[in-house]
């Protein structure tokens, strides 16, 4: 065998070296897959302890001061002296991000309270953002509180993004959203103590179908969540 045909032979790959090449490479694709489902699902987990505290921290609040945060009237003398008070008509009023509603107050009501931790100082004249005034959540964008949204009756949390004076833009994917609700209510986003909506900063039924249904072959993030306190 001539020296050429002795290194050509040398620098060629067996099918069994091949092989074992693809394998590893298939098992490093699945480590990488399976780490950021890890990784998404822990955000989730995260998003629902977030929502599970606020909870915890309102109904702490009421049975201590017998008011919401937000709407207590007596929060410059009883909690911290430069905080706003409510109107003490026992709703939280206002968008959630808007400059000096009561519904933005809610939050520095909480903190400054010590049942929950600082949402940030709110910005310049006292207009919010998240990060600003209102808790931001591990997916991004962050945390709302408003009576009465979208007709719904009561007192609501928002999760979704800044958009106007509201965060109800579209921030997680219909998917990441019908796994919330499933985990934390009846999975459906029409009904129960979860609700899901198109965000406003989206077209109309790219998180839910007309039907009713979460829109789950749509992978952009188009929902935003509401939960019932």
């Amino acid at each position: 065998m001539g020296k050429h045909e002795k290194q050509k032979h040398q620098a060629g790959f067996s099918l069994i070296e091949l092989a074992v090449v693809l394998i590893i490479m298939g098992l490093l694709m699945g480590g990488v897959l399976k780490g950021r489902d890890l990784i998404e699902s822990a955000r989730l987990k995260r998003v629902m302890s977030q929502l599970n505290e606020f909870k915890m921290a309102t109904s702490a609040f009421l049975d201590k001061y017998d008011a919401l945060p937000g709407d207590f009237n007596k929060a410059s003398t009883q909690i911290k002296a430069d905080l706003r008070d409510g109107n003490g008509n026992g709703v939280v009023e206002g968008a959630g991000l808007a400059t000096g509603s009561e519904a933005l107050a809610f939050w520095s009501h909480l903190a400054c309270a010590g049942f929950i931790g600082s949402p940030g100082p709110e910005g310049e004249g006292n207009v919010g953002d998240f990060g600003k005034g209102a808790p931001e959540s591990s997916l991004g964008g962050g945390f709302t509180v408003e009576n009465n949204p979208y007709g719904l009756g009561g007192l609501w949390f928002i999760l979704g993004k800044k958009h106007g004076d509201h965060g109800d833009g579209g921030l997680l994917t219909p998917a990441q959203a019908m796994s919330i609700d499933k985990k934390m209510d009846n999975g459906h986003p029409t009904s129960g103590k979860v609700r899901a909506i198109d965000g406003s900063d989206v077209g109309t039924h790219a998180c839910i179908k007309e039907n009713g249904t979460y829109n789950i072959e749509n992978q952009d993030a188009s929902c935003a969540l509401l939960f019932q306190l």
